[in-house]
């Protein structure tokens, strides 16, 4: 029997291998074997076919070393996704299979025969009493030593030795903490013959809250209502419904009443979130209703969680009904999808940008609950033109929530003028007089703020006012961001790192200056001038670790914190009553963006963390946008909550100069290490692409930051109609491709990918 094999390689085919006699009778589609591959390395791959016959082409047919499994690993719809994607996307399908399993389920490859040993369950020591009967006798053999008596006193009562026939077991660390005491002692109960120690198998994920602690579903406002009916009713005549709920107005307990219908009929329920900080508020609530019931899917997990959350949900027999995760929780191995909720649906974090395959995580979701026949409810207060579009259309059902639940108002905006503030000399900082007294007075009277600033670091870069020296990255075309805690300036594209320098390297003057302000600095600075508050910064820097999230978020709750200062995260959903304020301290730098969907993000960017304030009854929120521009016409939609007005305006636009959601787009990317040369290339690549498209085709030019990594980058750009059969785009793409390289030895030494839907 033979076998054909995914590989964790980037070459777009499948491998084939015997199977020995001994593998053959047990073999299944979607098990793990490691095979050998090349002169002497070892791979671990997945079985996607079986044959009785061996391949066509005459080449010698190696064996597989050994099968991994002893049920598949890979679902058989997962498969026929993983090849969706690399199809769609246009990349290897190895890559697909390298994003899609947890790396505990891959055992590295190297050197033949050396495998890494495989995803294995957690044990942990427990204690068990063996004398129960004979208690009398037991304390009698302790008389003399005080802390075991204490020790075997704390294993009764934690085990209910005395309550129930059977005695439980109980964790070693916990019962030695119950009782402080220590290993040695215990050792002497177990040479006693008063009790043993065994290893058994726990679970690394969190606990769930016990069925008694459970809470039900709040009921829903009479708003609510009427959108889940609608929602409901659309479901009859559209796979996908857009929810366009306005921010706080209770899209999350129409999430969870949808979750509890469909769950009762038997299916599941996958419910995705841009960030992994949603996932703390979010599995709080859905916890406290549907408990073990539900997991929680991220990249922040260890190896061995991911695995075992996969491990999990192969099993027939497991009551996970609910996975809330962020992009990556589409390649789980579900037994069927009865639902697809992906909130704040108009995120960019949706789409993997690298390594490939990469996919716009939404709309894969929507190819996974097709082929589950499940519906897809896709929620936002600031939906992606391409979704409105199309439920305006009528391709999506649409259902509106257009007020705030429980009568609360939306957030008052106003535009604050840092022309003028810098005309009269006010700016204190980053700060104008008016956000910084609106600060303080709201701090003062016991209310939170969140200041929104959309760069990290300390200072984006630094000046030598005598010679104009700035520093730049020598492997990018960036220049390097100063970071106070680390006293070093750091590329944010490649990791380089420098010292401060002790004097300017180009004129030798001491006193460089820095300019600009990442969050970092507001950080420093709202310190220093204004004493009541007590900051706290969310960014990429402060929030490396999964406790780091949890940790800062109940901070802030516990008001141990009273400002939150952030980049991009704290504008995604976050849900805390105390924030009155919201400032949002340089909107044009969120506008000005060489980008055709520049205004788009920056209206979602500056509605969505507006709506973090005023989000409870009776307290009026307020936001303060710093321009300098007040009379820009975004802004005053934005000040207007004219979501629609935005979508209309930026929808025209699109239509008259062609970009999405009326075309398609496919970017072309060649990278070099020599500039000249991967120009050259890239010229010659978009000649043979228009032969075929015509004045579709766009470049190539090499994009804003056009050096990374001392990769040189040139970008063509592929516009097609919407009409247009992808998959005839695809094969004419292909061909150019075949023969470029087979004319061209050059492009064997470059990088190529595709990145289809770019964002």
């Amino acid at each position: 029997m033979f076998a054909s094999l995914i590989l964790p390689v980037p070459l777009a085919r499948t491998f084939s291998y015997r199977l020995p006699d001994d593998m053959a009778a047990r073999a299944c589609v979607g098990m793990r074997a490691s095979v050998p591959f090349g002169k002497n390395h070892t791979y671990t791959g997945i079985i996607v076919a079986l044959a009785d016959a061996a391949p066509e082409g005459g080449f010698e047919v190696r064996d597989v070393l050994e099968l991994l499994d002893e049920v598949p690993t890979v679902r058989p719809m997962q498969l026929e996704l993983w090849r969706w994607i690399a199809d769609y996307y246009m990349c290897a399908i190895g890559d697909v299979m390298k994003a899609a399993l947890p790396s505990e389920l891959k055992p590295e490859e190297g050197k033949q025969g050396i495998v890494r040993v495989d995803f294995r369950p957690k044990m942990k020591p427990f204690v068990r009493i063996i004398l129960k009967d004979e208690l009398a006798d037991a304390f009698d053999l302790l008389k003399r030593s005080q802390r075991q008596q204490m020790l075997f006193t704390t294993l009764l009562d934690r085990s209910h030795a005395l309550q129930q026939d059977v005695a439980d077991a109980v964790a070693q660390d916990e019962l030695l903490r119950a009782s402080g005491s220590t290993t040695d002692v215990l050792r002497e109960l177990v040479k006693k013959g008063l009790c043993e120690v065994f290893e058994q198998e726990v679970s690394r994920l969190d606990a769930p809250l016990a069925d008694d602690q459970l809470q039900p579903i709040n009921e829903l406002s009479e708003m609510q209502r009427v959108a889940y009916r609608d929602i409901c009713q659309s479901f009859r005549d559209h796979t996908v419904t857009l929810l366009h709920g306005v921010t706080s107005s209770g899209k999350t307990e129409i999430y969870m009443h949808l979750m509890h219908e469909v769950i009762g009929q038997g299916r599941q329920v996958l419910m995705m979130v841009p960030e992994i900080a949603l996932t703390t508020q979010l599995c709080q609530r859905l916890r406290r209703v549907f408990g073990s019931r539900m997991l929680v899917y991220h990249s922040k997990l260890s190896e061995p969680e991911r695995a075992e959350i996969w491990k999990t949900l192969l099993r027939d027999d497991a009551r996970i009904d609910i996975v809330l995760g962020v992009r990556s929780a589409i390649f789980l191995p579900f037994r069927q999808l009865g639902l697809v909720v992906v909130d704040e649906e108009h995120e960019p974090s949706y789409k993997q940008q690298e390594p490939a395959p990469r996919y716009q995580g939404r709309d894969v979701a929507l190819v996974l609950a097709h082929r589950h026949g499940a519906k897809v409810l896709l929620g936002s207060a600031t939906p992606s033109l391409e979704s409105w579009y199309l439920a305006q259309q009528g391709k999506y059902g649409l259902v509106q929530l257009k007020e705030r639940h429980a009568g609360i108002s939306m957030p008052s905006i106003q535009l604050v003028s840092m022309a003028d503030a810098r005309k009269q000399k006010g700016m204190n900082g980053p700060f104008t007089p008016r956000l910084l007294a609106t600060l303080g007075h709201a701090l003062r009277d016991g209310h939170q703020a969140i200041l929104f600033q959309n760069r990290r670091g300390y200072a984006p870069t630094a000046l030598c006012p005598s010679c104009g020296w700035s520093p730049h990255c020598p492997r990018c075309d960036v220049a390097l961001t100063y970071h106070k805690s680390t006293r070093n300036f750091v590329c944010h594209y490649c990791g380089y790192q420098t010292p401060w320098p002790q004097q300017c390297p180009s004129c030798g003057n001491p006193n460089i200056s820095l300019e600009g302000y990442g969050t970092e600095r507001i950080e420093d600075t709202l310190k220093q001038i204004l004493p009541v508050a007590r900051p706290i910064r969310m960014d990429t820097d402060t929030t490396a670790s999964r406790k780091s999230y949890e940790r800062m978020l109940a901070d802030f709750e516990a008001h141990k914190s009273n400002v939150l200062i952030g980049t991009q995260m704290v504008s995604k959903g976050l849900d805390f009553s105390e924030v009155q304020l919201v400032g949002v301290l340089n909107a044009d730098s969120l506008m000005n963006m060489p980008d055709f969907r520049a205004h788009e993000r920056a209206f979602q960017l500056m509605e969505q963390v507006s709506g973090r304030a005023g989000r409870r009854i009776g307290q009026e929120g307020e936001v303060l946008i710093q321009c300098s521009d007040t009379r820009h016409p975004l802004l005053h939609q934005v000040v207007r909550h004219d979501y629609e007005g935005m979508a209309e305006t930026q929808l025209a636009d699109r239509r008259r100069y062609g970009f999405p959601p009326y075309t398609r787009l496919i970017a072309v990317y060649i990278k070099g290490r020599y500039e000249d040369r991967t120009r050259l290339l890239a010229e010659q690549y978009a000649a043979a692409m228009r032969q075929s498209f015509g004045a579709r085709v766009l470049g190539p030019e090499a994009p804003g930051i056009s050096r990374v990594k001392n990769f040189y980058i040139q970008q063509i750009l592929l516009k097609m109609e919407r009409e247009a059969n992808p998959t005839l785009v695809r094969q004419y793409l292909n061909r150019i491709h075949d023969a470029m390289v087979a004319a061209n030895d050059e492009m064997l030494k470059v990088v190529f990918y595709y990145d289809v839907d770019p964002m």
